[in-house]
Order: C-alpha cells, then sequence, then structure tokens
C-alpha cells in the first residue's frame, strides 16, 4: 500500500488537521483513500481518539475493514472493527470503527456529543445516498454547536456535480491522483430482435474465450465482472451462462446486498487457481471494493431506481440506464490491478446522451424516516438541516403526514413521547408503531402473544430477499423463527418485555390477529377487491394479485409490501393479509369514520342521501337516509357540477365572450389584478361563488333556470366591471349610431410565458397581440369614414373588422383598415359594384361619410 497515490497526501493532510476541522478531499478509484489512510492515520500522534467511517454498503464496510485488519495482522474486532444492520465486530480496543450509514446516524442521535470519536470520515460521498446526506447533515450540526474540534472529512472520488464546497466553505480541499491501469473499452450494442439479458449472456461467453473476436487474448487471464440492475436478471444470467460456459473453469458468483456475508465474501476473494470466475454484481460493486483478480468488465448499463411516488405513498421500480459518471467507475473495476477491458452493451454514440451524474436518492425517496429522525432530532422542517440537496415539498408533506397519522409526531412536527418509543426501536416508523401498539392491542384483549407475533411480523417486513411463497405474509412467519431474523425477533421482544414461543406461534397464528396488527402499520392500506384480479386500496391507489394466488379470491385485506412497475397501470401486491368482513367493524372500528353524503341519481332524475360507513375511500357500508339536509343538496350540486363540468349550466355565448375578455385584461392590463374566470378555476371554487345560490334549488332543472352569468360576474368589483367595459367593450358604436357587436378569440397555445406579463413594458405588451383577437362585425358601408381599424385596451389590441356586404355576407377581414381601403377595397369595390348597385361604393371610402341606408335614401346622394 506504500505505492498508492494517497500517499502523496498524508503530509498534506496531516497540517491541515492542525487548521482546519473540515476537509474534503477528492481522490479517484484506486488511490487508497478508503483503506491506506484509515490505516496510515491509527499511527498519526495528532489523532487520540476513535475514528469513524462511512461506508454506503454493507459489503464493502465489512471488506474495508477486514482488508485493514488483515494488514495489520489483527483479526477484525481488535484494532479495527465494523458496524452494520446485524453484524457487529467491534470491541473496547477498536479505534477505527467502519459503519454504514443508517448506523452513524443513530450514533449522533443516541450521543450527540460523540464522546471519544476525534475524526468522522465519510467515504465515497459523491454516491448521495440518503443516509448519508442526513448523516453529514446531523454531524455539521454536532461540529457547529457541540464539538468545535471534532474533524469531519468528506472523501469523494469526484466533486462534478458535487456542491460539497458550497455546504462547507470553510472547509480546504486536497486532491490525490488516481491510481488505475488502461481501460480498453470495447461497444457491443443489443440488437433489437434480442432481449438484452440472452445478449449479455453471448456477449460474456464470446468474451472468455481466447480466440474472441471483441477481447483481446492479453486479458484473458483474469476474472469477469458483470454489471446488473438486480438480483432477478443475476439469477436469470446465471441460469443463462451455465449452459454457455465451463463451470469446471469458470465459477458463477452473484454480489448483491441480500446474500449472507459468507456468499458476499466468497464472490469478492480471489479465484482458486486454475479457474476463473465470472462475478454477476448489482452496484454494490461500483465503487469500494476491490474484487481480486478482475480484468474484464461487462456493463449492461442498467440499473434499477426505485423513485418515490406520492400519490401512491411507494416506490415505483424502473429499468434506467446508467449515468456517465456511473458507466465511468464500473470500467474502471476492470483497471485497478491490471490493464483491463470493458465490454459496454450500448452503442458508443449513446454514452455521449447518458446523464452525467446519478440523481441523488433525497430527490427520488420516501422521506418518512428522514422526517422521524429530524423530529427526534428536534427540527420541525427537513430543509432546516444543512443539506446538499433539499428533498421535494410534496415528498416532505406526505411523509408528515403519515407521521402525524401514526401519532408519532404532533400537528407542528414535534415528536411524541409514542414517536420517541418508535425512533429507539430501529425500524421503519410504520413497524414501530405496529410493535409499540400491539402492547396496547395485547392488553385490552388479554392476547399477550400478539406483541410477539407483531415481531415476526416486523422480521418478515424487514427483511430482504425473500423466497416466493405466495403473497399471504402467514406463509413467511416461520422464516422469522431463525438466524439473523430470529435475532432480530429476540431483540424487539427484549424491548418490548415480552416472550414466547416464536416458533409455535408462527404455527399457530390466526389470520385475524395478523390483518389486525397489519392494518395498525397500514391503515391506508386496507384492501376492497375489484374485478378478479383488482383491489382498492383505502388512499385510492390500484393494486393488483395473481389470480393464481388464494389471496386473490377475497374480498378484503390488509396490503403490507406492494410495489409500481415501469409499464404497469396498478401496483403488485407482494405481501398480504386477509380481512374476515364479519370481524370488519369490530376489529378495524378505530379505521371507520362516518359520513352523510347526497348524490345525484342520473337513473331516478332525483336526489339522494345516505350514511357511509369508510376506511379512507373505501365504503365498508351505506344506508339511506330519509331526511335530506339541504346542505347536503347543495354539495351534491357542487359535485354534480363538477363532474359534468360547467356545461350543464345555463350558459350563452355571453359567458364564453366574458371569459375571453377578462382572460385578456389579465395579459395586457395585469394591473387591475382580475380575477380567475378560467372553467377549471371557476369549477374549483363553487362553494365560493356559487352555493350562496344554491340553498333553494333542489332539482336540475332549478339548477338551469339560476342567472350564472350575473354570478360569475359579481366575481369582478364593480370597478373591475366598468374597467372592463371600458378596456374590451362588448359592442363598438359606429358613425351610424349602430352597435356593432366585438367577438373576443384567445389563441390558447401563445398563453406560455404570461406568468412574467407584469413586469412587461408597453412596447413588450404590444408584441404580445397575437394572444388574442376581438372581431368587429359590420357592413362596409358603416366602416366609411374609418381610416383605420379601432383600438382597444389603451391602444395595445387592434380590432380586426370583419366587412360584410349589404347581405351580411363576409367579404373582407383586415386589421389594417387604411390599408385595405388603399388596396384590396378596389377589387371589392369593382364587384360589389355591380352586385349591390343601390349601396355606395365610394372611390374614396376613407373620406365617405358612413350609412346604412342605400344611395337613395341616403342624404346628399343621388
Amino acid at each position: 500500500m506504500s505505492q498508492l497515490p494517497i500517499q502523496a497526501l498524508f503530509e498534506p493532510l496531516q497540517q491541515a488537521l492542525s487548521t482546519h476541522r473540515q476537509i474534503i478531499l477528492e481522490a479517484p478509484t484506486g488511490a487508497g483513500k478508503s483503506t491506506a489512510l484509515p490505516l496510515a492515520m491509527l499511527s498519526w500522534p495528532s489523532i487520540n481518539g476513535k475514528i469513524l467511517m462511512l461506508e454506503p454498503r454493507r459489503v464493502a464496510a465489512r471488506s474495508v475493514a477486514h482488508f485493514i485488519a488483515q494488514s495489520l495482522g489483527e483479526k477484525v474486532g481488535d484494532s479495527v472493527g465494523y458496524r452494520v444492520r446485524g453484524d457487529t465486530k467491534v470491541s473496547r480496543h477498536t479505534r477505527l470503527e467502519i459503519v454504514t450509514e443508517g448506523i452513524l446516524t443513530r450514533m449522533i442521535q443516541q450521543d450527540p456529543e460523540l464522546n471519544g470519536i476525534d475524526v468522522i470520515i465519510f467515504d465515497e460521498i459523491h454516491e448521495r445516498h440518503l443516509p448519508t446526506d442526513l448523516g453529514l447533515a446531523l454531524t455539521l450540526e454536532v461540529q457547529d454547536s457541540l464539538r468545535d474540534d471534532l474533524t469531519l472529512i468528506a472523501m469523494s472520488a469526484t466533486l462534478a456535480g458535487l456542491p460539497l464546497q458550497q455546504l462547507m466553505p470553510e472547509a480546504t480541499l486536497l486532491v490525490s491522483e488516481g491510481r488505475s491501469f488502461d481501460v480498453e473499452q470495447v461497444y457491443r450494442p443489443v440488437t433489437r430482435q434480442q432481449p438484452w439479458l440472452e445478449h449479455m449472456a453471448n456477449v460474456i461467453a464470446e468474451s472468455v474465450k481466447t480466440d474472441s473476436p471483441h477481447v483481446p487474448q492479453q486479458y484473458q487471464m483474469g476474472s469477469i465482472l458483470a454489471f446488473l440492475p438486480g438480483k432477478g436478471e443475476i439469477n436469470k444470467l446465471q441460469r443463462l451462462l451455465s449452459q454457455k460456459v465451463d463451470t469446471q473453469v469458470f465459477l458463477l458468483c452473484p454480489l448483491y446486498g441480500d446474500l449472507t456475508p459468507a456468499e458476499q465474501d466468497n464472490a469478492i476473494a480471489g479465484a482458486p487457481k486454475g479457474k476463473r470466475k465470472i462475478v454477476l454484481a448489482t452496484n454494490v460493486a461500483e465503487s469500494s471494493l476491490t474484487i481480486d483478480g478482475i480484468t474484464i468488465v461487462v456493463d449492461s448499463g442498467y440499473k434499477r431506481e426505485a423513485s418515490f411516488n406520492p400519490r401512491t405513498g411507494v416506490s415505483r421500480l424502473s429499468l434506467k440506464r446508467i449515468s456517465q459518471a456511473s458507466a465511468i467507475q464500473r470500467a474502471g473495476r476492470a483497471g485497478r490491478l491490471a490493464p483491463g477491458c470493458c465490454v459496454r452493451l450500448w452503442a458508443q454514440e449513446e454514452q455521449s446522451r447518458l446523464s452525467k451524474a446519478e440523481a441523488p436518492e433525497i430527490s427520488v425517496s420516501e422521506l418518512t424516516t428522514m422526517a422521524l429522525e429530524c423530529a427526534y432530532w428536534g427540527e420541525s422542517n427537513i430543509e432546516n438541516l444543512p443539506l446538499l440537496t433539499a428533498p421535494p415539498a410534496i415528498h416532505q408533506q406526505k411523509a408528515w403526514q403519515l407521521l402525524t397519522q401514526l401519532e408519532l409526531v404532533d400537528a407542528n412536527h414535534k415528536i411524541s413521547p409514542h414517536g420517541k418509543a418508535a425512533y429507539e426501536l430501529g425500524c421503519h416508523p410504520r413497524l414501530a408503531h405496529m410493535l409499540l401498539q400491539s402492547t396496547v392491542l395485547a392488553k385490552t384483549q388479554k392476547q399477550p402473544e400478539l406483541v410477539s407475533l407483531a415481531c415476526l411480523l416486523a422480521a418478515v417486513l424487514e427483511a430482504r430477499g425473500l423466497p416466493k411463497k405466495g403473497v399471504d405474509i402467514s406463509q413467511y412467519l416461520s422464516l422469522a423463527t431463525q438466524g439473523l431474523m430470529a435475532a432480530q425477533v429476540n431483540k424487539w421482544q427484549a424491548s418490548l418485555s415480552v416472550s414466547s414461543d416464536i416458533k409455535q406461534l408462527a404455527r399457530d397464528a390466526a389470520s385475524r390477529d395478523i390483518s389486525t396488527l397489519l392494518a395498525l402499520a397500514y391503515p391506508d392500506r386496507i384492501a376492497q377487491a375489484r374485478g378478479k384480479q383488482g383491489f382498492r386500496l383505502s388512499n385510492g391507489t390500484g393494486v393488483t394479485i395473481d389470480i393464481e394466488d388464494n389471496m386473490s379470491t377475497h374480498e378484503w385485506l390488509v396490503v403490507a409490501d406492494f410495489q409500481e412497475s415501469q409499464g404497469r397501470n396498478a401496483g403488485r401486491v407482494y405481501l398480504a393479509a386477509a380481512i374476515n368482513p364479519e370481524h370488519l367493524k369490530h376489529d378495524l372500528g378505530l379505521l371507520i369514520s362516518e359520513h352523510k353524503v347526497c348524490e345525484w341519481d342520473e337513473a331516478k332524475g332525483r336526489f339522494f342521501a345516505e350514511k357511509q360507513q369508510k376506511i379512507g375511500e373505501l365504503i365498508v357500508s351505506r344506508s339511506l337516509e330519509s331526511n335530506v339536509d339541504s346542505d347536503l343538496i347543495v354539495q351534491a350540486l357542487i359535485n354534480h357540477i363538477q363532474s359534468k363540468g360547467l356545461s350543464i349550466l345555463n350558459l350563452d355565448e355571453r359567458f364564453y365572450q366574458l371569459q375571453c375578455r377578462v382572460k385578456l385584461a389579465q395579459l395586457y392590463a395585469p394591473e387591475y389584478d382580475w380575477p380567475s374566470l378560467e372553467s377549471a378555476d371557476l369549477l374549483a371554487t363553487l362553494s365560493e361563488w356559487l352555493a350562496p345560490y344554491l340553498v333553494d334549488v333542489n332539482s336540475i332543472a332549478k339548477l338551469q333556470k339560476l342567472d350564472i352569468l350575473s354570478q360569475v360576474k359579481n366575481l369582478l368589483t364593480w370597478s373591475q366591471q366598468q374597467t372592463l367595459n371600458e378596456l374590451l367593450p362588448t359592442h363598438w358604436k359606429m358613425a351610424t349610431g349602430t352597435s356593432a357587436p366585438i367577438h373576443y378569440q384567445i389563441d390558447e397555445a401563445s398563453d406560455k410565458g404570461c406568468e412574467d406579463i407584469d413586469q412587461a413594458s408597453d412596447e413588450v405588451l404590444a408584441s404580445h397581440s397575437v394572444r388574442g383577437r376581438a372581431l368587429l362585425r359590420v357592413r362596409l358601408q358603416e366602416a366609411l369614414g374609418l381610416s383605420q381599424s379601432p383600438l382597444l385596451l389603451h391602444g395595445k389590441l387592434v380590432v380586426t373588422m370583419e366587412l360584410l356586404s349589404p347581405a351580411q355576407r363576409p367579404i373582407a377581414l383586415t386589421a389594417d383598415l387604411a390599408s385595405f381601403w388603399q388596396g384590396p377595397y378596389v377589387e371589392v369595390k369593382k364587384e360589389m359594384r355591380g352586385r349591390y348597385p343601390r349601396h355606395l361604393w365610394p372611390d374614396d371610402p376613407a373620406n365617405t361619410t358612413a350609412t346604412k341606408f342605400t344611395k337613395k335614401k341616403t342624404p346628399g346622394l343621388k
């Protein structure tokens, strides 16, 4: 390790430690920042206390700890140890702890002063995992308020697109060279006719041949690392490759987060003598891991990304292209120890079209756990933390709503005693709420075993990589009585002061008890059947269950796990429990609310009222009400109008013209603060402007007799109505005394960019005349004497003249009357004079007095 490039930074880093408490270190792949640096820091006299180093992934944390301990000639748990979820190896002698993200935030929450810790290192911070961003924010707050002697080192393979220096402006920056060998790039795009996994299997099988036309022979002595989006693709590719390569020579080794530590170690270790490995990995192998002997990387170019959908409250899994930064990281795995080759399964020209970097998790993830972390920390707004990226407002809103519903925080986002107890259980807030509430349920129902059953359910729901046993969650309870899951169950039992024979409990658990407990955690996921496969959740979301699964036959369920996937209209249920309809009101009574509603019956042509028992948006039962309250009728009318649209009201062209006039006034005279009369806005505010006039309306016939135009006009003040008539009149008084109607039109496509129009100058406003049109229809003889087209909106809108024949038929359309008189009028006059000889067709129309009579009746003409 003495040859690693990071060595060159040891002296400047030690100097920086004496003058700075925040250090940003940029060190590309292969520099040795994850191994040689923390190893060296153990011997630096300026560091007396512990060093914590955060690694984003468990497999990397364990691997780095083992490597450094081995370099010291020690066992893991002596000077160097690690803490990951469900596995800890530290002792009182441990000075360097490699921890995963969630572990760090809990350490800070439990001991904000971080006693005994001198340095915290954030490794691979460019990966932008949600717990890393939170851990960095909490560490900065600790450093600012409690521990000004605490040193923070943020390490990244690249600072491109990473606003670390904006977040830590006083930090010193150190840059290391990387150490990597040349990696030859080969592009093998998938043909349209072939599934990409089959293509990948063929490419790998071809790449390991000594006579491969694409991978040079000098790379054929090492092992192969293949990057895939997930466990499912890894398993499929493993099956395909087992038929295409000699498994006596090539060991097929999967590598993903759900594997046991022993299986992960097997994938990372070098190949036995005389054999080569084909490691099939997710992006856990992108950074912080050196897999021995890799000389060829085959990159699918895909990742599986989970994006939180605030409408449904779950994350949607999508197969997406990786970024350019990720592609570079993956390719670099082939050049860690010697020159290598990277085969990319996309076209070379597509490389530049990939996004520059991955989106940070805080921008796409569910924030419920993060919000509870904030509340426990004493912060009621996530954005108040010193974060690299602010989270989406809607994601925050949904997180706080759920925590409030579960009574983990109050209306002001202040954590409750119940919330504190839930946080300390160390699981997702939903599950923690279920565990705590199970103790209350156990006492009221005198069933102490309910608490242990809740522990089993929580362990199943937290587990990763469960075997497929169908949707019924009871089929998985036995798994929670073994291994790491059982250890977690025992830990929760101890925290809740209960003890049961969990194996017996897993065999005998009643469906009624399971569904009741799950409903505590997922009150928004009570599901009612609709159709053969479909269910509707109480939050309004649609989900499906395979028709072959027994759970699809039930009328009511509580859904514990479902996922939305790309290309599917409804989420797919993975874990659920059946609810007996007879027990629905009794067991889930706390979730049921009573509503009185009134609706319009289209078939019978009358209103009806009923009392509904509901869980969220689902109707459990309903009964007719004989007396219909007038307020309910008003609401029913509003609902009916909103569903059918404004067209069911007594509207005529005057209403639509009023909408156009106000829209034009908003565009060209915004200083008068016009209200919106857009149909969507009127529908959304019916209860404000129309409801007072619906009190005595009890039928659709009466509704259609209302003077809606007057009610809409009343949304404008008297002064606004007068101004509107002045700026955009409904008629134009001609010299003949005729009030010619003006018809207004809006060019909808031109509305884009209107939001800043109130800041524009008069010249700019004049350029927006294409946004609308005022059309004045009048006989040509009544327009005589006009030298130019009329102007509206203080000259900002030119009226378009539709000139009519004596028979009221259009003969010309112009917005420039002066030009019309001098040009096109000559041809119009020739044609019309012969057709209408009794009417006036003067040679000088601009200087002729207007008339609405024939020549014989026009004074001064013979």
